[in-house]
């Protein structure tokens, strides 16, 4: 879809852009998806010929292009990707998400300005939560600075370890409550992954412990797990690091196997781990 060009095949009324003249032919009954529209009609002479009116806005013709496209061609939500596991964050079809630009810096706020129906508004922020994997901190801030809470906690969660950014893009986070909130949700899950994986053994209780090996697998599972601690950080796959000890146990099925075991266990409970804002406890 194109966001510049705009057509209405019945159109009876006409909108022209007070900026560069630019003139549209609509359809009334689409322009009622705006309150501020479906207001204006409610109060105009309805036994003038709607098709000799004309309604001149403060807009470039390229933003009025956009704003009759959602009025008339409402967006529907993007295309979900089906999920592997339940544990999985859902995904979109790449090819059915509004550009996150075009969000940013127009949609949203002719949806706003022009008090656009609800379930334009909701979809609208599906396509911005679609984003979040990919441009998590541009997301979860634009999200922070205008109360949407839910997709400021959907963004959290893909937000990488907060010293990694540049200086320019922190800006970006509108105050220094919603800095603090990611701060502490990274915290957290660097703490909680810390203690997982100390506490989780590669024979526990003794299940399923190798009577040849069972000290020399202890003792190589133990210096990985204690050379991997000191490197976790919130978006650390500690089970997918210490999955590299299946190979070096592969000599011996017992201990190959304890691992695999062990290795699916720690992954299991890593995925319990909060992730998002919303899935914190609360401040003691």
């Amino acid at each position: 879809m194109s966001w510049s060009t705009f057509h209405c095949e019945n159109p009876d009324f006409t909108v022209r852009s007070l900026i560069d003249g630019t003139t549209f032919e609509v359809s009334r009954s689409a322009m009622q998806g705006s309150e501020v529209f479906n207001d204006m009609f409610a109060c105009c002479d309805p036994t003038t010929p709607s098709s000799k009116e004309a309604l001149d806005l403060q807009e470039t013709s390229g933003e009025l292009a956009a704003l009759l496209r959602l009025l008339h061609d409402p967006p529907l939500p993007p295309a979900q990707i089906p999920l592997e596991n339940k544990f999985d964050p859902i995904r979109y079809d790449p090819a059915s998400v509004i550009p996150l630009p075009l969000l940013l810096t127009l949609l949203f706020g002719l949806a706003d300005k022009y008090s656009l129906q609800d379930s334009l508004t909701d979809a609208l922020r599906v396509h911005l939560i679609a984003h979040a994997p990919a441009h998590p901190l541009e997301v979860y801030s634009f999200a922070t600075l205008h109360g949407l809470e839910r997709i400021a906690s959907e963004a959290s969660q893909y937000v990488q370890p907060m010293a990694s950014y540049r200086f320019m893009d922190i800006k970006a986070i509108p105050n220094v409550v919603a800095y603090h909130k990611l701060v502490r949700l990274q915290d957290f899950r660097v703490k909680a992954l810390r203690d997982l994986l100390l506490a989780e053994d590669i024979f526990p209780h003794g299940y399923g412990e190798c009577a040849s090996h069972r000290e020399k697998t202890m003792a190589i599972w133990d210096r990985q797990r204690k050379a991997l601690v000191g490197r976790i950080e919130s978006v650390t796959d500690i089970a997918g690091e210490m999955d590299t000890l299946t190979g070096t146990l592969s000599d011996c099925k017992t201990c190959h196997k304890a691992c695999i075991a062990a290795v699916e266990m720690l992954g299991y409970k890593c995925k319990r781990v909060p992730r998002r804002l919303d899935q914190l406890p609360p401040v003691a």
